[in-house]
């Protein structure tokens, strides 16, 4: 059950640093969620990207305590 969490926070983690990579250099393209859901989060990016970063570590963080059935 653990390897769901992990994944899910693994790829929030990826995305807000995409979106930040995007925010900074203008490259990479507009693919991050971020991004995509960019009507209400207009002129607020780079913290909702920094949101998803931490958000990501903690989904990864409360992963590892999850146990298994047993």
């Amino acid at each position: 059950m653990r390897s769901l969490p992990g994944a899910v926070g693994v790829l929030l983690v990826l995305n807000g640093a995409a979106g930040l990579a995007h925010e900074a250099s203008g490259r990479y393209g507009a693919w991050s969620l971020v991004h995509r859901v960019a009507g209400p989060l207009e002129g607020m990016e780079i913290f909702a990207n920094l949101v998803l970063i931490v958000l990501g570590v903690a989904v990864c963080a409360g992963a590892g305590r999850i146990r298994g059935p047993g």
